[in-house]
């Protein structure tokens, strides 16, 4: 029971509180890499007649067809746009908390399930923390890929990615404490 509800709630409380702390915080790392627009209300309206219903768009659209689409990727800009139509605030943000929350005890409880079944190579506690840090640096190194291949800003893909890093080894940090090795029993 520790194992697989108290450890990875503890564990997601953690994460979730570094997100607070993280996202949270404008003068933090994620926010410099941002650029500013002049008016963000006429960017905003101008944007939503541009793009007619809520989803992601990217320009050049690869539904162009290879040959206009690397046409139109030479001339530049290229784009990816995650719109939504819809706003939200207010009561919407508590929803979208507690679906965070969610996603961070199933990623704490995935964790717990592999610590638990890798347990025996893992004897103390520092070896099961830099498990989860490794794992969060092999995952902050693919979160790098959008700036490869989409050409996301360098910048603001390395703030998220960072963010799964830290979010990984704290959850490491917290469930280390839970998922031990069991010690074999004695023979008689």
């Amino acid at each position: 029971m520790k194992k697989f509800v108290l450890a990875p709630f503890l564990a997601a409380l953690a994460m979730f509180l570094w997100g607070f702390v993280y996202w949270g915080a404008p003068h933090l790392l994620p926010y410099k890499a941002l650029q500013r627009v002049s008016d963000d209300g006429a960017t905003a309206e101008a944007i939503g007649k541009l793009f007619p219903a809520t989803g992601a768009y990217l320009l050049p659209s690869p539904l162009l067809g290879e040959q206009k689409m690397n046409e139109l990727a030479l001339r530049g800009p290229s784009v990816e746009v995650h719109i939504t139509k819809e706003g939200y605030g207010g009561a919407e943000m508590g929803k979208i908390m507690a679906i965070g929350f969610a996603h961070n005890f199933v990623i704490a409880l995935l964790l717990a399930i592999m610590l638990t079944g890798l347990s025996k190579a893992f004897k103390f506690w520092t070896c099961r923390v830099k498990f989860c840090a490794f794992l969060g640096l092999l995952v902050m190194i693919g979160e790098l890929s959008p700036a490869i291949w989409w050409h996301h800003s360098l910048g603001w893909t390395f703030a998220n990615a960072f963010y799964v890093f830290v979010l990984l080894t704290i959850a490491g940090l917290v469930l280390a404490k839970f998922v031990t090795p069991k010690e074999p029993a004695a023979e008689a």
